[in-house]
């Protein structure tokens, strides 16, 4: 499977940037991970071989596989030697979940916001009028108009208007940067330039990011113009939100990009010392915790509901910014809007609840249960009310895979692993006689809910895709913990080549995102299917996000746990001289490289729906932001929690 290289891209600007193109061109680059190990995290109890044959390890393996006489622990049925995981219980009371209820349904709601978005387009419209066309004001007026609207969630109400003001920007884009006073201006203005850039680029605009060399001086210091300068009046706040909004762009950049680097490390140190006072004194405390969110989730993992929710509570406490019109009408369209979606997605709660309470997964002990964050995970990112027949798809099968996942890494012994995969591959419930009661019935609810999905499927894409789905999807994703599996019962760490190959498909992209992206009402051929999900290079690239980022927030339980089988452990293996922190530096920086990549892959213009490759994009945002400090899906502690209350549960004030 190809996966990723450094190649350079010429954009019609001239800039070069780096695609990753190929799994062995990876490889190539990070030669000190040659052994790295399983990245997926296991709850490991068997010792680990660094080194072994292929005929050592299928021996080892079959000898496991026969240890099934009377004169030993069996390894198919309820007496067989299971692990243990021991998991916290679920946090949510699925009778609270089923009880919650909302006034926001009523009619007079929607009627107020239908009126709100007149109300703000016709205000835009005179906004734009009144503005003088070779004015920086007009540019400025208009940037900041669709940064907040983009920022509260709500911008897929102004589509139109949003696209006649970005439009106008790149009309009045140039090289220097957008200039102080008039577009023509010699000196050219960070704050604009940076909102420009972002605008511009988010809404894959063809722009270089070497504009801002123009706000560099040969020490590598940032200015807020291009002369140099500083302006006297406001000086704190306009250097603040200049260095606030060349952050922002930042984030938002392509391989290769030198000064997109220099400007990250550059702001992210001011704007922290911002933050302790250190370099300014005097900030509007709005601005400050503008500042503070956007160091804490910087775009790869700042999931549009979050970010709606938390810039709703910014901007009512921005007074000033509250005195105009139509920022007070955009503010209360945000807040309603926000609750009024909160509505439908409890009722999708509901249900996702009410599947998992009639199901026999509630009678289980073994696995994570997980369905109100994994429900959580999709609809932070994917939150429209269209989308939700992918959005329950997701849940759905994100339970079953954390239900499978646990099977196959700790409960379930190898020969039941097997029979439980050999019986997908063929799609058969035939030829799990020989399993537990309570493994077999967690085979025929997989087979019952995987064949709902694929009708659902059919209907929506309007042919029969249950052969694409198996082959593509879950027997891929099976395979690989089967894999994973005989490996563990080997005793036996693979190279790094061999488990990348492997450990892609275990990170459970293939099965998370092949149905919801079918059922997102888009009809979706196979040449189109070929560049949005495997083996494409956004999905290859999803896989690798996925798996990096659960490692190397895992590694530390994992070393509590006694699991010597992280990537940084057989890191420093490979590289004794190492230290524990060149270790994750190491590893850090290959992610880094996927999240820049994905960046271009989402970014680029190809013929792919755009709203299939923003679920895939903001699926890889919600992994970094679920797993930003731990695992928060596996421990689901109060943090995550208060997360979950602030989008699903408790509505915005009005």
């Amino acid at each position: 499977m190809a996966l990723v290289s450094i190649a350079p891209l010429v954009s019609r600007s001239g800039v070069q940037k780096s695609l990753i193109s190929s799994t062995n061109d990876l490889l190539s680059l990070c030669k000190p991970l040659s052994t790295i190990g399983m990245l997926r995290p296991k709850k490991y109890v068997t010792p680990i071989t660094t080194s072994m044959s292929n005929a050592a390890q299928r021996e080892a393996t079959n000898q496991h596989s026969n240890i099934c006489g009377d004169d030993v622990t069996p390894s198919i049925g309820n007496d067989a030697e299971r692990r243990v995981a021991n998991h916290h219980s679920n946090l949510w009371d699925d009778d609270v979940i089923h009880s919650l209820s909302t006034s926001y349904e009523a009619p007079a709601y929607r009627q107020r916001v239908e009126t709100l978005i007149e109300d703000i387009k016709r205000l835009l419209l005179i906004e734009m009028e009144d503005s003088c066309s070779d004015s920086d004001d007009d540019l400025i007026k208009r940037l900041q108009i669709v940064d907040t609207i983009e920022c509260l969630g709500i911008d897929r109400h102004f589509q139109p208007e949003i696209k006649v003001a970005v439009d106008y920007v790149y009309r009045c884009w140039n090289e220097r940067g957008i200039g102080l006073g008039s577009r023509d201006s010699l000196i050219k203005d960070l704050n604009s330039t940076a909102l420009g850039f972002q605008a511009l680029r988010m809404h894959r605009y063809n722009v270089s990011s070497g504009v801002f060399d123009n706000f560099k001086d040969e020490n590598g210091q940032f200015f807020c113009n291009s002369s140099g300068e500083e302006e006297k009046e406001g000086r704190d706040d306009k250097r603040v939100r200049s260095m606030l909004s060349l952050f922002r762009a930042s984030n938002i950049s392509f391989p290769g990009e030198k000064v997109m680097d220099e400007a990250k490390i550059f702001t992210t140190e001011y704007l922290n010392q911002v933050l302790t006072g250190q370099a300014v004194t005097d900030v509007d405390q709005s601005l400050l915790r503008e500042v503070k969110y956007a160091l804490e989730f910087p775009w790869h993992c700042s999931v549009p509901r979050w970010e709606a929710r938390n810039y709703i509570e910014i901007y009512e406490q921005n007074y000033s910014w509250l005195k105009s019109n139509i920022n007070a009408k955009i503010l209360e369209l945000a807040k309603l809007d926000f609750n009024i979606l909160q509505c439908t997605h409890q009722k999708e709660m509901q249900l996702i609840s009410r599947w998992w309470a009639d199901s026999y997964l509630p009678q289980l002990g073994f696995y994570r249960k997980r369905h109100v964050e994994l429900y959580f995970w999709v609809v932070t990112g994917t939150f429209e009310p269209e989308f939700s027949s992918s959005r329950i798809a997701f849940t759905k099968i994100a339970t079953l895979a954390t239900v499978l996942d646990d099977l196959y890494d700790t409960h379930g012994t190898l020969d039941e692993v097997k029979i439980f995969t050999e019986g997908v591959r063929r799609w058969d419930n035939s030829l799990i006689g020989r399993l537990p009661d309570h493994i077999k019935k967690i085979f025929e609810f997989f087979m019952k809910t995987s064949n709902e999905m694929n009708d659902e499927v059919e209907k929506k894409q309007g042919r029969d895709m249950r052969a694409y789905i198996r082959k593509n999807g879950w027997e891929r994703y099976l395979e690989s913990y089967l894999q994973e599996a005989e490996w563990i019962a080997a005793g036996y760490v693979p190279s790094f080549n061999e488990y990348l190959k492997n450990g892609l498909a275990s990170s459970g992209s293939c099965v998370l995102n092949l149905i919801p992206l079918l059922l997102m009402g888009q009809i979706l051929p196979e040449d189109i299917l070929e560049q949005i999900f495997f083996p494409s290079k956004i999905h290859e690239l999803l896989e690798m996000t996925i798996r990096l980022k659960d490692d190397i927030t895992d590694f530390e339980q994992e070393k509590e746990r006694g699991e010597i089988a992280s990537s940084l452990e057989c890191y420093l293996k490979d590289n004794p001289e190492s230290t524990r922190e060149d270790a994750l530096n190491h590893i850090k920086g290959i992610l880094d490289l996927s999240v820049s990549e994905l960046n271009w892959e989402f970014l680029k213009h190809d013929n792919v729906p755009l709203c299939c490759k923003k679920f895939t994009f903001n699926f890889a945002r919600g992994m970094h932001f679920l797993f930003k400090y731990k695992d928060g899906v596996s421990i689901s502690d109060n943090e995550v929690k208060d997360q979950i209350l602030k989008v699903l549960i408790e509505p915005v004030h009005l």
